[in-house]
């Protein structure tokens, strides 16, 4: 008798319905380790593309308070400001200025060596701003 009057536990039951058929080892089926298939490995692996590569160009010089970001085939010019709002919670922002085009900037450095071209970037960006 079970603890709380509970049913009795029972042994199981073979079911001789569900038993795998038995082979000797002259009539066992062969043992499948790959399928055949009519196309190569190599097609079905999937095409590895290449990434784009980038050369890395060197950045314009930068003015005091400025910074040069890269943006497809040139350069944008944006300024650093922090506005402090009514609670004094200071944030940074970064207006964009101006675009600088990677041929103007080609024809920069081909007419101006050196400091020049300091002075040449300096004069574009203080005609840029605003």
């Amino acid at each position: 008798m079970q603890a709380r009057d509970g049913p009795e536990m029972k042994e199981p039951v073979e079911n001789s319905g569900s038993k795998l058929p038995e082979f000797s080892a002259a009539e066992a089926p062969p043992f499948v380790t790959r399928h055949e298939t009519p196309v190569s490995r190599s097609e079905l692996m999937p095409k590895r593309t290449k990434s784009p590569t980038r050369t890395q160009a060197k950045k314009p010089p930068c003015a005091p308070g400025f910074f040069w970001r890269s943006h497809g085939a040139g350069w944008d010019l944006r300024r650093d400001t922090y506005v402090t709002s009514h609670d004094g919670v200071r944030k940074r922002k970064q207006p964009f200025i101006a675009h600088l085009s990677k041929t103007a900037f080609a024809e920069m450095k081909r007419r101006h060596r050196g400091a020049a071209l300091e002075r040449a970037i300096l004069d574009w960006i203080s005609s840029h701003d605003k």
